[in-house]
């Protein structure tokens, strides 16, 4: 019978032969992969920014367009009441 395979190691990634190969660059690698999240991180911020003050623009301008609002009267609802129910009931 054929003997079983000891687990094969996992591929090692390109980062990690480098770094195997080349120890001295984990600081210049590490300062760069910071340097990438930082700027992914202040990219979606500023994205945001520019989209919440877009759409409170979008909503100023669109409120300016707006005819003022009509003088509406609302009929009084509680002497309504009391003529359809008596004041005690």
């Amino acid at each position: 019978m054929a003997e079983p395979r000891p687990p094969a190691e996992p591929r090692r990634s390109r980062l990690g032969r480098i770094l195997e190969e080349h120890p001295e660059a984990r600081p210049r690698i590490r300062d760069a992969v910071f340097s990438l999240l930082a700027t992914a991180l202040a990219t979606i911020a500023i994205v945001g920014l520019l989209l919440i003050w877009h759409l409170r623009r979008r909503a100023r301008l669109i409120r300016e367009r707006l005819a003022p609002p009509r003088r509406v009267s609302l009929p009084d609802l509680a002497a309504k009441d009391d003529v359809d129910h008596g004041p005690d009931q």
